[in-house]
C-alpha cells in the first residue's frame, strides 16, 4: 500500500518526533500515527529543496491591504512603486505554498524523497504552516524549516512565531537559519559583514533552541571555502556559530564535490548536509557573458538526460560520504535543487536576473510567466558552464516529470540504510 494511504487513515498526532545528533550521525525518533516514538533510527536525507512558486501573475492582492490589486509579475523595486518589489514578492512567495503543496508533496511521495527544505516561510499565517505539515505528515516527508531569511526577520524575532507554532509538529526535522547569507551578492542578511552576520545566525540559533530542545538548528552557506580574507571565511563562522548544530551547503563544483569532505573535515567535527546541488535541464550552447557573472542571450535547447546523468553522479559520490554507513563521515545527505522549475526568476530582484521593465511596454511584458534562459556563468560548476535558473527543476512548471524524476525514484528507493 502507499505511503500516503497508511498516514492519511489516521489523525495526525500533535506531539514532536525526536531528532538529534549522536555520532555524527542524524538519528530520529518519529511519532506515529497512535502517538508513540518510533526506535530511535538513523536518517539520510534524501530529498529536494522545495521553493513551490512557479508563474507570478500580472496582478494579485496588496500585502498592505489584500481587499486592493497591485502589479506583479517583475519584482524589482522602482521609484514610485508601492508596496516596492520586494516587499510584493515575499508575500506571493509565502502564499504559493498554500497553492501547490497538496500536488508537490505527492509527487515527492511517489519518488521516495523524505525530506524538504522550505526558503522562505511555509504561508501566510499559523493555520497555513501546520495544514502544510500536516500534508508533509501525511506523505511520510520530513521538513527543514526555514525560518529567516532575512536582516528584518533576525532583528524582528519573527521567527519566534513560527518556531512556537511548528516546533510540537512531528514532520519537523530540523529549522534552518537564511540560505548563502555568506556570499557578497546576498550581502550577509543585509549586515555590513561576514561576522556581524554570523553572530546574528548564532544568537537566532540560540533563541531557538531555548524555545525548542527536540530539534537541531542548522544554517546554509555557500561555497566560500577558498576565501583568504580571515574574516570572510568559512572557518571564521563556525567560531563565532557554536549554537548552530548542523551546518547546510550550496555546492557547485561540477561533476564531483571536489574535495568537499576533506575540507570540512578539516574546519569543523559538526556533520553536515548539501542543502543544495545538482544542474538545470536547458544546454547552453552559446551565450553572452556580461559582468563576468551573468550569462545572457543564451541559446541552446533541452537536455534531460545531461541533467539526470549529472546530478545521479553527484548522488552516487555523495552517498559514499554518509555519516548512516561510517560514523567517521559527517554527511547526513543531499537536497538535489530543485523540485519544480521557477518561471520568476528572470525579471526579479531576488534573482537579480534581466532588467526593470516598463509595464506600458509590450517588449518582455510577459516573461515573467514565460521559460527565458538567462543564467548565471559558473565555469566548471555545470556541463555547460551556465545555471540556466528556469529550468531547475525535476518537474516543469506544470508538474510534468523530468526524466530526473524517475531515476531519483529509484535511486531514492534504493537507498536504504540497513
Amino acid at each position: 500500500m502507499h505511503v500516503h494511504s497508511l498516514f492519511a487513515q489516521n489523525a495526525i498526532p500533535r506531539s514532536p518526533s525526536y531528532v538529534y545528533i549522536k555520532d555524527n550521525q542524524l538519528i530520529v525518533e518519529k511519532r506515529m500515527a497512535n502517538g508513540v516514538l518510533r526506535y530511535p533510527e538513523s536518517y539520510v536525507i534524501k530529498g529536494l529543496t522545495w521553493s513551490p512558486a512557479t508563474r507570478a501573475p500580472e496582478s494579485g492582492p496588496n500585502p498592505l491591504g489584500p481587499d486592493e490589486d497591485v502589479n506583479y509579475g517583475f519584482f524589482f523595486d522602482w521609484p514610485g512603486r508601492y508596496p516596492q518589489g520586494h516587499k510584493v514578492f515575499d508575500y506571493w512567495l509565502k502564499g504559493q505554498f498554500k497553492e501547490h503543496y497538496a500536488v508537490d508533496l505527492s509527487l515527492l511521495n511517489d519518488i521516495n524523497a523524505n525530506t524538504i527544505r522550505n526558503y522562505t516561510i511555509i504561508g501566510i499565517n499559523k493555520a497555513d504552516y501546520i495544514n502544510i505539515l500536516d500534508e508533509c505528515w501525511r506523505n511520510d516527508i520530513m521538513v527543514i524549516l526555514t525560518v529567516a531569511m532575512s536582516k528584518e526577520e533576525l532583528e524582528s524575532r519573527s521567527y519566534i512565531e513560527v518556531v512556537e507554532a511548528c516546533k510540537d509538529h512531528p514532520a519537523l526535522l530540523m529549522w534552518s537559519l537564511g540560505n548563502e547569507w555568506n556570499m557578497e551578492y546576498n550581502k550577509y542578511w543585509g549586515y555590513k559583514s561576514i561576522i556581524e552576520a554570523a553572530k546574528a545566525t548564532n544568537n537566532a540559533a540560540l533563541v531557538i533552541k531555548e524555545i525548542d530542545r527536540n530539534h537541531p538548528v542548522s544554517s546554509c552557506l555557500g561555497d566560500r571555502f577558498t576565501d583568504k580574507d580571515s574574516d570572510n571565511t568559512t572557518e571564521a563562522i563556525f567560531k563565532v556559530c557554536p549554537e548552530v548544530d548542523v551546518w547546510g551547503f550550496n555546492i557547485y563544483r561540477g561533476a564531483s564535490f571536489g574535495g568537499l569532505f576533506e575540507q570540512i573535515k578539516e574546519l569543523t567535527a559538526k556533520p553536515f548536509y548539501v542543502s543544495e546541488f545538482g544542474t538545470d535541464s536547458f544546454r547552453s550552447e552559446d551565450f553572452k557573458i556580461i559582468d563576468s557573472y551573468y550569462a545572457a542571450e543564451c541559446k541552446g535547447i533541452e537536455d534531460e538526460d545531461m541533467q539526470a546523468g549529472f546530478v545521479l553522479g553527484l548522488w552516487a559520490e555523495l552517498a559514499k560520504e554518509l555519516s548512516s554507513y561510517d560514523s567517521e563521515n559527517q554527511c547526513l545527505g543531499g537536497l538535489v535543487h530543485e523540485f519544480n522549475d521557477s518561471l520568476w526568476k528572470v525579471g526579479s530582484y531576488h534573482a537579480g536576473l534581466g532588467g526593470l521593465i516598463d509595464y506600458d511596454s509590450d517588449i518582455g511584458k510577459h516573461a515573467y510567466y514565460q521559460y527565458n534562459n538567462e543564467g548565471f556563468f559558473i565555469s566548471r560548476g555545470h556541463p555547460d558552464h551556465v545555471a540556466n535558473e528556469e529550468y531547475f527543476g525535476i518537474v516543469d512548471a506544470d508538474r510534468k516529470p523530468k526524466k530526473i524524476y524517475y531515476q531519483l525514484k529509484k535511486f531514492y528507493n534504493e537507498l536504504k540504510i540497513e
